[in-house]
């Protein structure tokens, strides 16, 4: 395949996958709002942004509807959900020849439906409406694509991209949303964080916290599946990262990166199959107990450095440049 399209359906990949990520935590950060002390919404939308690497590039005062217009339609914004979708398209279109005509009709028809929309009254009157539009003719991509492409390197480049950014996305989510909550605790709750072990009875606040953070991941009934009536931050940080089961953990995201780069490669050896590897035993062969003893932001922060080394050798190994686009990228510019 040539460098140019593999790298087209890389990115188009990665370009629905941070759309219907930005759409879902943007839905939760929304409602949540609604459920919060007012102190707490301009902290909750700036977490939001932190997230998503765009923190830098608001710039202004934490206004919610300012912040939904920048993360949804805003055109100076190359990580919006429109700017995102229109990348998508483009990067679709141009490899035409290479994915089914239901594929492209389904992410033109995206394209289309936000362009038809008057999203900037939406966000005034309705956004969760248009919030799920997104992540599910999102979903309708992903369920499209896998029931109409046969399991060929076009395939498995844009699966490769689309897990490579969900993985990235769910370490900052972690990240960010604990580094909040570590701030706001107490000793007790710190203690409580780093044993796995309730020191004192769950706080209101904490709940609602990590409640929002495994829906922003499309996790929290799974979650509830498991672990009952628990909101123990070390069960959900380890269900979030270590969850073999769970298509939007940390731990089966580089499993599935690995297997289609494994694949494309043959079995063989490169620097980015090392780096992956790497990335998926930091997790794969431990606990969330030795997480927490390592310190789980540095270790986050690690995980994330990891991913997007990986990136850096796909794009020169497969593409011959370095990639452009990818959320440490925005963020730098």
């Amino acid at each position: 395949m040539l460098a140019r399209l593999a790298e087209n359906l890389f990115w188009a990949g990665r370009y629905i996958e941070r759309a219907e990520d930005t759409a879902r935590m943007v839905d939760v950060t929304y409602h949540t709002q609604l459920e919060s002390p007012y102190g707490e919404v301009a902290l909750a939308w700036q977490q939001l942004l932190e997230v998503l690497h765009l923190d830098a590039a608001y710039g202004a005062p934490i206004e919610p509807l300012s912040v939904m217009r920048f993360l949804v339609l805003d055109p100076h914004n190359p990580g919006s959900i429109t700017a995102s979708v229109a990348r998508a398209r483009e990067n679709t279109r141009s490899v035409r020849e290479l994915v089914s005509s239901e594929l492209w009709e389904a992410v033109n028809e995206l394209h289309l439906a936000l362009g038809a929309r008057d999203l900037a009254r939406e966000l005034e009157e309705q956004p969760y409406e248009l919030f799920r539009t997104v992540s599910r003719m999102s979903m309708t991509i992903y369920g499209v694509a896998s029931e109409t492409m046969p399991r060929d390197e076009g395939w498995r480049f844009m699966a490769l991209g689309r897990m490579l950014e969900r993985a990235e996305m769910t370490c900052r989510l972690i990240d960010v949303r604990y580094a909040q909550l570590e701030a706001m605790s107490g000793p007790s709750q710190r203690l409580a964080a780093a044993t796995g072990e309730a020191a004192r009875g769950p706080d209101r606040t904490d709940f609602h916290h990590w409640i929002a953070v495994l829906k922003s991941a499309s996790a929290f009934e799974s979650y509830r599946r498991r672990y009952r009536s628990s909101m123990d931050p070390a069960d959900v940080v380890e269900f979030l990262l270590l969850e073999p089961d769970l298509p939007r953990s940390v731990l089966f995201c580089l499993g599935a990166a690995r297997h289609q780069l494994d694949t494309l490669r043959d079995g063989r050896s490169s620097r980015a199959a090392r780096r992956l590897g790497r990335a998926a035993a930091s997790l794969e062969f431990r606990d969330v107990a030795e997480l927490f003893d390592v310190g789980l932001p540095s270790f986050l922060e690690g995980v994330q450095q990891e991913i997007a080394e990986v990136a850096e050798s796909i794009a020169d190994e497969f593409f011959h440049h370095q990639p452009s686009g990818a959320l440490h990228a925005i963020a730098a510019g």
